[in-house]
């Protein structure tokens, strides 16, 4: 088994905890911690940029494979996950904003430009897109922290509030179609066992 397979569960739990730890270490694989980073160390993911605005996150130390009994496959590293002094979105904004990134993150689309046309007309995102530097064919990934808060700013101020509340509660939303998917996987898991062992 990996002990590292559940970085990312542990991760969301410590950062989505009511009360939220100032500072944060843990050893974590090298290719999962560049995920949790995202840009500029490789693309932006949905969990890098959820932590970004309350969080800075960066490797504090690469350990050596033989550091380690057993020796491990993979690189490991010591990431630290710090509280910001001033969150970078404001916290009444907080809900919207993780809303608003799981939503473009889970459009179903390639291409953001497709995956965000129920709430942006296709002018303002050709403005937006040249105003933050980003194509007009990108994809979610495509965009950095940056760019994602100057989509997040715009989509909070200059849209109007039925295109917000398609998206509010979405982060909820999709947890509850995961947990319920879940349900039904391990209920028909347990309905088979007996014919999946004969």
């Amino acid at each position: 088994m990996n002990p590292f397979s559940s970085n990312a569960a542990i991760i969301k739990k410590l950062t989505e905890a009511k009360n939220l730890p100032t500072d944060i270490f843990l050893f974590v694989q090298y290719d999962a911690a560049k995920k949790f980073l995202g840009a500029p160390n490789t693309k932006e993911t949905q969990l890098s940029l959820l932590l970004k605005p309350i969080f800075e996150l960066s490797i504090t130390h690469q350990f050596k494979r033989n550091d380690f009994r057993p020796i491990p496959n993979v690189d490991i590293v010591l990431l630290r996950i710090k509280k910001r002094e001033k969150p970078m979105v404001e916290q009444q904004n907080e809900k919207l904003y993780r809303d608003f990134i799981v939503y473009s993150f889970n459009a179903w689309k390639p291409i953001l430009k497709e995956g965000l046309n129920k709430i942006f007309t296709d002018h303002q995102l050709l403005r937006l897109a040249k105003d933050l530097g980003f194509s007009s064919s990108a994809k979610p990934t495509d965009l950095n922290f940056s760019q994602w808060l100057g989509l997040f700013n715009f989509f909070n101020k200059g849209v109007d509030i039925g295109k917000k509340s398609l998206i509010k509660g979405y982060e909820d939303r999709l947890k509850n179609q995961q947990v319920n998917l879940d349900k039904i996987h391990r209920t028909r898991v347990a309905k088979d066992w007996r014919t999946v062992r004969e």
